[in-house]
């Protein structure tokens, strides 16, 4: 009888759990509202890589793809990293770009007198909820109340380590418009954004403002804010340039063959911020190695190489500094160019040859 009575309180616990997760993943509001049907229909018509209601990679894909890295040491700092904190942000000049790399995949752009925002996160947990495995080891260097006017914010994807929530509730007011992947828009206006303000594109689609053209490049990735729904928005990286400056940030991406189509396409490439960290075994085709990054660097043939997605989070088994150390061995035996900032350090791309110190 004490059996059943505990297969009974656990199936019941079960089923209370089931039905928690499904109220959070349907009205929890950081985790967002989903396309509807007639967005699903408009994505249909617009993208040919959208059917069966979600989109899919042009390659071959899958996100489990091999056995798992076994887990490593020191896949988290002995302490929180120190970084440099920025107060006030002044204007680039107009011929000018500078790029402060804020941790993770967030960076501020500077291409002329405007100013970019990639994939801002600025909370301390890159999840929905407090998990404490997804807590940042690293500070903050620029807050949402020190962050200047932003002419444009970029979002690659909807995973939550780079469309948070808080993060972009905390500065929407600074911020002129967005440039995003097909769904993502829908998304951003259930936090409330204006619609007025959103531009939602599909891949190799451009759209100029104030004399910068912004194009969305393909990535091997996926969308996966709900577990029910995923691939229901788009993801990829975005191709920045006016008539004196290009930058092209991959977003998470694994290695493929769009680099070449990039370098096809816009020719050679002034900085490069390319997906570095949270590689794993299991999915190989969903993030690069740092060999792979500068691998895609001389593919985009990119002057310059600045490895991101790593400095602020764990979500793989690597060590936590591995992404640069690989990334500068790679880079000296093929011979491309790499920059290292510090998180919050301003790099001048003018003079980014002097930006030769490693931490």
């Amino acid at each position: 009888m004490m059996i059943v009575r505990i297969l009974v309180i656990t199936a019941v616990s079960s089923v209370v759990l089931f039905m928690i997760v499904l109220l959070i993943m349907r009205y929890y509001p950081p985790v967002g509202r989903l396309p509807g049907r007639e967005k699903q229909k408009e994505y249909a018509q617009k993208c040919r890589l959208y059917y069966d209601n979600h989109f899919h990679n042009e390659n071959d894909y899958s996100i489990m793809t091999g056995k798992r890295s076994k887990a490593g040491e020191r896949t988290k700092p002995e302490k929180r990293i120190p970084v440099r904190k920025i107060e006030t942000v002044e204007h680039a000049g107009s011929d000018e770009m500078r790029v402060v790399w804020l941790g993770h995949s967030s960076a501020l752009v500077q291409m002329g007198e405007r100013n970019i925002l990639l994939d801002p996160m600025l909370g301390e947990y890159c999840s929905p909820v407090g998990i404490p495995g997804m807590k940042r080891f690293s500070d903050i260097p620029l807050t949402a109340e020190n962050m200047p006017g932003i002419d444009v914010l970029f979002i690659s994807h909807d995973h939550y380590d780079h469309l948070d929530h808080a993060s972009i509730k905390a500065i929407d007011s600074k911020v002129n418009h967005y440039i995003v992947p097909l769904g993502v828009d829908v998304i951003l206006s259930g936090w409330g954004i204006n619609e007025d303000k959103l531009h939602a594109l599909e891949w190799w689609e451009s759209l100029e403002l104030d004399g910068i053209t912004y194009t969305l490049i393909p990535s091997q990735h996926s969308s996966f804010r709900n577990p029910m729904h995923a691939y229901s928005t788009l993801w990829g990286g975005i191709y920045i340039r006016n008539d004196r400056h290009s930058l092209y940030f991959t977003g998470d991406c694994g290695y493929c063959d769009v680099f070449t189509k990039v370098h096809e396409c816009f020719g050679e490439t002034e900085l490069m911020l390319a997906d570095s960290g949270q590689y794993n075994d299991a999915w190989a085709q969903t993030h690069m190695t740092p060999e792979q990054a500068v691998q895609a660097a001389k593919d985009a043939h990119a002057a310059w190489l600045m490895p991101v997605h790593w400095g602020a989070f764990r979500l793989s088994t690597h060590p936590w500094d591995d992404p640069p150390k690989r990334a500068l061995k790679a880079a000296a035996e093929q011979g491309v160019s790499l920059v290292l900032p510090e998180i919050g350090q301003m790099v001048y791309c003018d003079n980014i040859s002097s930006c030769t110190e490693h931490w």
